[in-house]
């Protein structure tokens, strides 16, 4: 993932991830028979790895009822998007090659609805018809993934803009 990081897709080679991995090329070509298997194992990992921690930081949440639970969600959302972090450099590269890579770009669906799902059963762990879901997934996703391209230009302070979507959250959920 760092060197797709350090290099965008184009700069990512078998060769050059035998070399970042001190293996000889023939051992990655075993393993992988292409740069898109490579793409595809990498994102996928990375996702796994990304729903984890989403995973943790909510059973660690000691926030109780929807508010408190939209509210931490978003604080953790816009805190993220304050830094460019290499989960959001890495987002940039995967978006972009998700764009030309249908492989990639189902990994992403994949991931974003595993995202949405794991949101909207922490905040609402009595549960929701299918339409408040949707409508919560719907504005959830987007809100995640455009602060953490736009989060630094945004004029409300956090606290506000948390207040903003929580209130929006729970006016669709019902």
């Amino acid at each position: 993932m760092k060197l797709l990081i350090e290099t965008g897709d184009a700069g990512l080679t078998l060769r050059k991830l035998a070399e970042r991995a001190g293996m000889r090329l023939s051992n990655v070509q075993y393993y992988f028979k292409s740069k898109d298997d490579v793409l595809v194992a990498m994102v996928a990992r990375y996702f796994e790895e990304c729903t984890a921690t989403l995973m943790k930081l909510t059973q660690q949440s000691e926030a109780a009822g929807a508010r408190e639970r939209v509210r931490f969600l978003a604080l953790s959302g816009l805190a993220h998007g304050q830094e460019i972090s290499d989960m959001c450099r890495a987002f940039r590269e995967i978006w972009a090659i998700s764009s030309r890579n249908e492989m990639i770009d189902q990994c992403l669906i994949d991931y974003y609805r595993t995202f949405a799902d794991v949101m909207v059963n922490f905040a609402f762990p009595d549960g929701l018809d299918d339409t408040g879901r949707a409508r919560v997934q719907s504005l959830l996703i987007p809100f995640f993934e455009g602060y953490s391209i736009t989060g630094r230009s945004v004029p409300l302070d956090l606290e506000d803009t948390a207040d903003m979507l929580t209130d929006l959250t729970l006016s669709v959920s019902e």
